[in-house]
């Protein structure tokens, strides 16, 4: 196909290997190319991969490439035969204590049911595969929108209403953005892909948002594969009552958000690999998808996720954007984070508050966290006025949890506690708990032991 050619040519030229550099654009009205087949997203020339004996589909990113199947044992044996010399494999999680056997070229792979991994060759971050077991999700019955396995479909913009339900069965690849306002029980399910790779150019940053339910309650997106959306995947807006589980996102472009909860309230997030080029997680309270986006969030719970952040942006991240006056009750549970890569932008971190604008951020829980590689800052909280700023005053930030928190391998990152104050405003951020975290093996008992950087704050405790 014309696409594999474009990429066969790309890859010779060694874009991979190229820092990718923010380049915005306008949202697109329609994509730069529709989808004749499946076969019109690229294949990996890198890896081949067989679940119990049958061979699988590998696709191909310039910065990963993946594989995706359908649970039907309680233990998958996957054999990935690797078409180039390489010295030494590694899969992560490392937590997860996965059995591995080397052969020449080929790995085999004992792998759990349900358990997503990264398997990486001699410290290549820039060519990894990720092993992607998924639950098997029946069609429901009444299915307003069926997207059938092999067939690839072009929706442009699909809006729904309340009651409606869209299922993409595991095969099928379905291009475009999905979008639904005051709609209430609206549901996204299966097993396939939702693509937005043919909607901008390899390296260009903020465009179309993948998923954005608006104003809605009993939310549910569950099983499918998101793939190169061109900015944040999902974004539920003032929405009530969310459940993402089993979900993959897979996004390569600066600005390529993983999920974004705006203003929302009693959100499920579970089960999910989501690997950004920026925030992983981003909780704000913003404006852009639609004004009721200024809404206090609370009652978010993150939990039995694994995460890989990119270049830019955070792992785990509450901010820029705070426009509301409380975001509370803030739960990152029984996580690990594969790679949080170096940005250099003074803003990247795994685990990151940025007040930036009027928000009372309160009683945030970080617990069970496994960080294996944290190339940027560990801890990054700020109350500041940034580019991002719109609020005159700055908010407060008090009351975080850390608790049973490890950072495994690689460097040992800084950290960063800074306040706010200016002329007329001083704001001092307060109430940080520290019960067992621990940097390469040693318990830290005090900010200087975690290499933390404290200005205008008070009360940390460590235990």
């Amino acid at each position: 196909m014309f696409v594999n050619i474009i990429m066969n040519f790309k890859n010779k030229l060694n874009i991979k290997e190229k820092k990718q550099e923010f380049v915005p654009r306008k949202i697109s009205e329609k994509p730069l190319y529709e989808l004749k087949s499946v076969e019109d997203i690229p294949v990996s020339e890198l890896y081949q991969v067989k679940i119990n004996g049958k061979e699988q589909r590998v696709y191909h990113t310039e910065f990963f490439d993946f594989v995706s199947f359908l649970d039907e044992n309680e233990k998958a044996e996957v054999e990935v035969t690797v078409n180039e010399p390489f010295q030494k494999a590694v899969i992560r999680p490392a937590a997860a204590q996965i059995p591995f056997e080397e052969e020449g070229n080929k790995i085999s792979i004992s792998l759990p049911a349900g358990k997503r991994i990264t398997l990486e060759l001699d410290d290549k971050l820039e060519s990894p595969l990720y092993v992607l077991p998924g639950k098997y999700i029946p069609k429901p019955e009444n299915a307003t929108y069926v997207f059938e396995s092999g067939k690839a479909y072009n929706v442009g913009c699909l809006q729904l209403n309340s009651d409606e339900t869209v299922y993409i069965e595991y095969g099928a690849v379905v291009s475009g953005r999905i979008y639904s306002r005051m709609a209430d029980r609206v549901r996204i399910l299966g097993n396939g892909i939702l693509y937005g790779g043919n909607w901008h150019a390899w390296d260009e940053n903020g465009a179309e948002q993948l998923i954005v339910p608006v104003l809605g309650e009993n939310i549910e997106i569950r099983g499918i594969t998101l793939l190169d959306g061109g900015s944040w995947h999902i974004v539920p807006v003032a929405c009530k009552n969310v459940l993402i589980e089993d979900v993959n996102v897979l996004g390569k472009v600066i600005t390529g958000d993983g999920v974004d909860i705006v203003g929302c309230e009693n959100v499920v997030l579970r089960n999910c690999f989501i690997r950004a080029n920026d925030d992983c997680i981003s909780i704000k309270a913003v404006e852009f998808q639609d004004p009721s986006g200024c809404t206090d969030v609370r009652h978010i719970l993150v939990e039995d996720c694994l995460f890989w952040n990119a270049e830019f942006g955070n792992t785990l991240e509450i901010g820029y954007e705070t426009r509301c006056d409380e975001i509370t009750d803030v739960v990152f549970r029984n996580c690990d984070v594969v790679h949080c890569q170096y940005e250099g932008n003074q803003s990247g971190g795994v685990l990151t508050i940025h007040n930036a604008d009027r928000a009372h951020v309160h009683d945030i829980v970080y617990e069970n966290i496994r960080i294996e590689d944290a190339q940027e800052k560990f801890i990054d909280i700020k109350t500041l006025d940034s580019k991002y700023s719109r609020d005159r005053e700055r908010g407060m930030v008090n009351d975080i949890f850390f608790k049973n928190i490890e950072i495994t391998e690689g460097t040992f990152p800084v950290s960063i506690i800074r306040g706010f104050e200016m002329k007329n405003e001083v704001c001092r951020p307060h109430g940080f708990y520290f019960d067992n975290v621990v940097i390469h093996g040693e318990k830290v008992m005090s900010p200087g032991e975690l290499h933390m950087v404290v200005e205008l704050s008070d009360e940390l405790k460590f235990q």
